[in-house]
């Protein structure tokens, strides 16, 4: 599989077509991370593959000390410009999830809204997770919001088609080789653009073995942002919470 996400991340267009990943999801899951891992005010933490800084923001809002690091320019330029009209105090860094790499530790460590599985081996999609614990605090947490591999089997949608302003969004997804391969086709009357994203499907029992063999704990798993139990058959989300 070619390096879908360089092109696509770095493209105008997929802010838009996610917009409805609103604040409003955002802060629901802050709030339950901060709930559940019981992070001191002013904590040091790093939002890993940040983004455009959905959560960096809130997080830093709140008064929390934050680093965050993605591999997109685009993505953080959209995310340093908001944080510079809040006057919010994060550090932002370019890199790859697989090298990036730290010589101070955070209290915690999150790995949000799929960000995760990008690659085509097993080796680069957990190298992150595997190697965080060097820069975890001993009483640190990691936490990853990914998706739940059985319940996307079960609901896929193969086809769906919106409309953004003179813009219509085609999305066209089926599962290949346990990855969910999402073909985007973005048209107006004058153009027409295609962008890929392909996932790698793992189970929650796959996750935790790996994070465990790491030196990880799994101390608390949720199937949505309001705080659900994880449900393998009827949870959209898988949120696990890991501690050192």
């Amino acid at each position: 599989m070619k390096e879908w996400y360089k092109e696509w991340f770095a493209s105008e267009e997929y802010l838009e077509v996610y917009q409805h990943r609103n604040s409003d999801d955002a802060k629901k899951l802050v709030s339950l991370i901060l709930d559940t891992s019981k992070l001191a005010f002013g904590s040091t933490i790093l939002d890993a593959a940040c983004g455009a800084g959905r959560h960096s923001g809130i997080f830093a809002s709140l008064g929390y000390k934050v680093t965050g690091f993605d591999l997109s320019k685009t993505l953080l330029q959209v995310a340093g410009a908001e944080a510079k009209q809040k006057a919010l105090n994060i550090n932002y860094a370019c890199g790859d999830l697989r090298k990036v790499f730290f010589n101070y530790k955070f209290d915690l460590i999150v790995n949000l809204f799929t960000s995760f599985g990008y690659f085509d081996s097993d080796e680069d999609n957990f190298s992150f997770l595997k190697n965080s614990i060097k820069i975890l605090n001993d009483n640190g947490s990691y936490v990853l919001d990914y998706l739940n591999e059985k319940f996307l089997r079960l609901n896929l949608i193969g086809t769906s088609v919106k409309k953004l302003n003179d813009k219509s969004i085609l999305e066209s997804r089926r599962i290949i080789n346990d990855r969910v391969e999402k073909e985007i086709t973005i048209s107006n009357e004058f153009s027409e653009r295609k962008y890929v994203e392909s996932v790698k499907l793992y189970s929650k029992q796959k996750i935790e073995f790996e994070m465990t063999k790491a030196g990880y704990k799994c101390f608390r798993i949720y199937g949505n942002y309001d705080s659900s139990d994880f449900d393998e058959n009827y949870s959209s989300r898988l949120i696990m919470f890991f501690s050192k």
